[in-house]
C-alpha cells in the first residue's frame, strides 16, 4: 500500500501546483472583468461543459478501458480513435444546428453561438484524445496538458490580447480558444508519434464493435453526465432565474471550495486499489485504508475550511470589491461545509463504483440532481445565490450520507471508528477557537499578508497538533532510520 500513497502524493504536488495557476487566473479575470461578464464568461465555460456530455457520449471514458485492453494491437487503437472522433465530429454537427434553429431562444447572437459551438468541440476533441492517452497509461502527460501548459497558456494570451486593447470578455474567451487548440496540437504529436496515422487508414471496427462500442459509452455518457450536471445545474439555475451579475459573485464562492478537491483528488490513485481488493474479497483492508484515508483528509480540510470562515470577506476581496457581500461570504461557507463533509466521507462513492454496486452510484447521483432542482426551485427566488448554496450544499451531503449508509449495510465497510470521530470533532473545535485567537492577533492592513499570515499560522499550529499526537510513531521512524 505504501506504492498507493507515494503514488497520491505525487499527483497531489501535481494537481497543486496546476490548481494554483488556474485559481491566479481566475483572479485575474475576475479583476479585470466586472461580476457581470465574468459571469458571462463562467456560462460560456458551463454550457459549453454541458453540452460537450451528448457530443463526447462516453467515448472518452470508454476509450481508457478499450485502448488497455487492446495494448499493443496498434490498428485495433488506432480504429477506435478514429471512429471515436468521427462519431464525436458527427454528434458535434448535429447538435451545432439544433442550437443555431434555437438561438433565438437560448439567448445566444450569432457571434456568441458560434464561439459556444467552437467551444463544444473543442473540448470534445480533447476529451476523446485524452481518453486514449489515459487508456495508455499516460495520466502524467494528461494531467500537465490539462493543469498545468493548458492554464500557462490561458494567462498569456489573455494578457496579450488585453495589452492589445481586445474587449475583455472576448480577450478571456478567445485565450480558452487559442490554448485548447495549442494543446490539441500537443496531444495529436503525441499520439501520431505513437500510431503513424496515415491518411489512407482504413477502420477496423466491425458493425457489430462498433455498436458494442457505443452502447457502453451510453452507459458512461449517463454517469459522467450526471456527474456533470451536478456540478454545473447551480450556474445555470442562478442565470436562468437570477442574473450573470450574481453567476459571477457565486463563481468567486465557488472557485475557493474548489481548492478544498486538491486535497481529495490524489486518492483517486485508491480507485483500481479497491476493485482489486474486492476481487480478492479482501473487504477488510479496503475498510483499514478507507480510515487511513479519512484521517489523512480530515488532517488536510478542516483548517481551510475555518481559513474560509474567518477570512470570508478578505478572500472575496481578492477577486475584487465588487465581489464582497454578504450572500457571497455566505455562499462561501455553505458550500465549503458540504464540501468539507465529502471529504471527510472519504471516497465512498468510489467503493460503490469500483464494485457489484455501480449502479447505486447512478441512482444516488440522480436522486442527488432532482433534489438539488427542486430545492433551487423553491429557495433561489427567496435567497438568491444563498439558497443555491443550500440546496447544492444539501444534495452533496445527503449523497456522502445515504452512500455511507449503503456501503456499511452492504459491504460491511464504516470510514469511522472512535479515532476518526474524536480526530473530526477535536479538530473542529480546536480550529474553531485557534480561529477565534488568530483573528484578533492577526491584523494586517494588507489581505494579502493577512490571508498568508493566518493560513501559515492555522496549519502550523495544526501540524504542532500532529506531531504531538504522533510523537510516538514520529519516534520509531527516526529510529529505523538511523
Amino acid at each position: 500500500m505504501s506504492g498507493l500513497y507515494k503514488k497520491a502524493g505525487g499527483t497531489f504536488i501535481l494537481k497543486f501546483f496546476g490548481l494554483g495557476i488556474a485559481f491566479i487566473f481566475q483572479i485575474v479575470l475576475g479583476r479585470i472583468l466586472n461580476p457581470e461578464l465574468y459571469g458571462e464568461y463562467t456560462m460560456y465555460l458551463t454550457y459549453s461543459t454541458v453540452f460537450s456530455i451528448i457530443t463526447i457520449l462516453g467515448m472518452d471514458r470508454n476509450l481508457i478501458k478499450e485502448v488497455a485492453r487492446f495494448e499493443g494491437d496498434v490498428t485495433k487503437e488506432k480504429s477506435l480513435l478514429r471512429f471515436s472522433t468521427q462519431t464525436s465530429l458527427l454528434i458535434t454537427i448535429a447538435v451545432a444546428g439544433i442550437l443555431f434553429l434555437l438561438r433565438r431562444f437560448i439567448g445566444f447572437s450569432n457571434y456568441g453561438l458560434l464561439l459556444l459551438i467552437s467551444m463544444i468541440v473543442i473540448r470534445s476533441m480533447i476529451a476523446i484524445l485524452d481518453g486514449y492517452l489515459q487508456g495508455k497509461g499516460n495520466v502524467v502527460q494528461v494531467t500537465l496538458l490539462n493543469s498545468v501548459i493548458n492554464n500557462i497558456l490561458k494567462m498569456i494570451f489573455f494578457v496579450i490580447l488585453i495589452l492589445l486593447n481586445v474587449d475583455s470578455l472576448r480577450a478571456a474567451l478567445f485565450s480558452f480558444v487559442l490554448s485548447e487548440i495549442i494543446t490539441i496540437f500537443l496531444r495529436t504529436a503525441q499520439i501520431s508519434n505513437r500510431l503513424q496515422i496515415k491518411a489512407n487508414s482504413k477502420l477496423n471496427l466491425s458493425l457489430e464493435e462498433k455498436r458494442a462500442f457505443i452502447k457502453y459509452s451510453l452507459t458512461v455518457a449517463l454517469i459522467s453526465g450526471i456527474g456533470l450536471m451536478l456540478q454545473n445545474i447551480d450556474k445555470i439555475m442562478i442565470s436562468t432565474f437570477l442574473d450573470l451579475n450574481r453567476v459571477g459573485i457565486y463563481k468567486v464562492a465557488q472557485n475557493y471550495v474548489n481548492l478544498i478537491s486538491v486535497f481529495v483528488t490524489p486518492f483517486i490513485a485508491f480507485w483500481p486499489v479497491i476493485s482489486k481488493l474486492y476481487n480478492e474479497n479482501n473487504i477488510g483492508q479496503i475498510e483499514t485504508e478507507m480510515k487511513r484515508i479519512v484521517r489523512i483528509v480530515t488532517y488536510l480540510v478542516v483548517p481551510m475550511f475555518f481559513i474560509f470562515l474567518f477570512l470570508g470577506n478578505d478572500l472575496l476581496a481578492i477577486f475584487g470589491e465588487a465581489y464582497v457581500t454578504k450572500e457571497a461570504k455566505l455562499a462561501l461557507i455553505i458550500l465549503a461545509f458540504s464540501f468539507l463533509i465529502d471529504a471527510i466521507s472519504g471516497p465512498i462513492g468510489s467503493i460503490l463504483t469500483m464494485t457489484k454496486y455501480a449502479k447505486l452510484a447512478l441512482y444516488n447521483n440522480i436522486a442527488s440532481l432532482l433534489i438539488n432542482i427542486t430545492l433551487n426551485f423553491i429557495l433561489i427566488s427567496r435567497f438568491g445565490i444563498v439558497g443555491v448554496a443550500i440546496a447544492t450544499g444539501i444534495s452533496i451531503i445527503v449523497n456522502n450520507l445515504i452512500s455511507i449508509i449503503q456501503v456499511k449495510l452492504l459491504l460491511g465497510i464504516f470510514s469511522y471508528d472512535y479515532r476518526n470521530l474524536i480526530q473530526i470533532l477535536s479538530m473542529g473545535v480546536v480550529n474553531y477557537l485557534l480561529g477565534m485567537i488568530l483573528i484578533d492577533a492577526i491584523t494586517f492592513e494588507n489581505i494579502y499578508i493577512q490571508i498568508i499570515i493566518f493560513g501559515i499560522a492555522m496549519y502550523s499550529l495544526n501540524l504542532f497538533a500532529l506531531a504531538v499526537n504522533h510523537r510516538k510513531n514520529i519516534r520509531n521512524i527516526l529510529d529505523r532510520r538511523t
